[in-house]
């Protein structure tokens, strides 16, 4: 058998995750993997020690609650094996929820992964052209300032958010964005609906089960905006 190069060692997974499965945790998610790929057969590498484990890695791990059409997972393999063949062994244990949709052995890192890119859907009770255009103008402020989760701390959030830019939809709000996906700066998406909460009164009705929200991730991106593999 072809060994893998040292330089090869990890093969790297980019994947959906959508519809019901947008609920299960990031830890969940990781238990789900582990399982998913010991039964697929893979030739996997495995710590030393007592509990021997698999080498996954993930990049910029999912909120509860957001979809994505790119998330990625990097696999230790022991022994060289076809990308093709990795994916096609792990979505025959996977549902059409959740499929790997490209398989490759990486030359870049998870820490060069800089930027991701979102549309937030924002369904309110009511919607007319004035709403659409204060969120427009709330995404383009000089300062976008939002009280941090679990403190009384206000950040702003404007140096994490490349573009941002409100448009109306049927009866929704449709915010596309690309915001910061620096291991050391990410900004969770759910800043922007929060903001666009509290500053521009969106979704701000007493009865919780009238409005609604979406996020789907879209894509990932370098520094210089190129795509991210």
């Amino acid at each position: 058998m072809v060994q893998v190069n040292e330089t090869k060692r990890f093969l790297r997974f980019k994947f959906i995750k959508r519809g019901s499965l947008q609920y299960i945790s990031h830890l969940d998610l990781v238990r789900t993997m582990h399982k998913v790929i010991v039964r697929s057969k893979l030739p996997l590498w495995y710590t030393e020690g007592f509990n021997p484990k698999p080498k996954m890695i993930f990049a910029a791990p999912l909120s509860i609650g957001t979809e994505s059409e790119c998330e990625f997972m990097d696999i230790r393999m022991s022994e060289y094996i076809e990308p093709e063949e990795a994916m096609a062994r792990i979505n025959a244990n996977m549902t059409s929820e959740m499929q790997i949709i490209e398989a490759y052995y990486p030359e870049s890192k998870f820490t060069d992964l800089k930027w991701m890119s979102y549309r937030i859907t924002l369904t309110p009770v009511e919607i007319d052209d004035e709403l659409v255009l204060r969120s427009n103008q709330l995404l383009l402020a000089d300062t976008v300032e939002v009280v941090k989760k679990n403190s009384d701390k206000t950040i702003d959030i404007r140096p994490l958010i490349k573009s941002a830019n409100a448009t109306r939809v049927g009866n929704s709000i449709v915010v596309d964005a690309i915001l910061s996906a620096d291991p050391s700066s990410f900004l969770n998406p759910e800043y922007i609906v929060k903001y666009l909460k509290e500053k521009g009164g969106l979704l701000s009705d007493p009865d919780l089960t009238s409005e609604h929200y979406e996020i789907l991730r879209l894509k990932a991106y370098f520094a210089d905006m190129t795509e991210f593999r």
